[in-house]
């Protein structure tokens, strides 16, 4: 198995940049809130939990939110 290249790495690792919830809510224009709301009900964009128990860290991929943003972009009819 052959090691990636360092720019692979960088590249992904660019592309992946891993957002708090205040960064993740402003990304999207709204509110921490709902995006806790979105959170609890798992209807929201992916999240990641760094860590077990109350006080785990919440992450959200920048690259997941992008794929958020896009299965809900509406395109007019031609």
């Amino acid at each position: 198995m052959t090691k990636p290249s360092t720019n692979a790495v960088a590249e992904k690792a660019v592309a992946r940049r891993m957002l708090t919830r205040k960064e993740a809510a402003s990304y999207l224009s709204i509110s921490c809130a709902t995006l806790s709301r979105w959170a609890a009900d798992r209807t929201g964009p992916p999240w990641v939990k760094l860590g077990d128990g109350d006080t785990s860290a919440i992450r959200y991929p920048s690259d997941l939110l992008d794929d958020f943003i896009a299965s809900r972009t509406k395109l007019p009819k031609a």
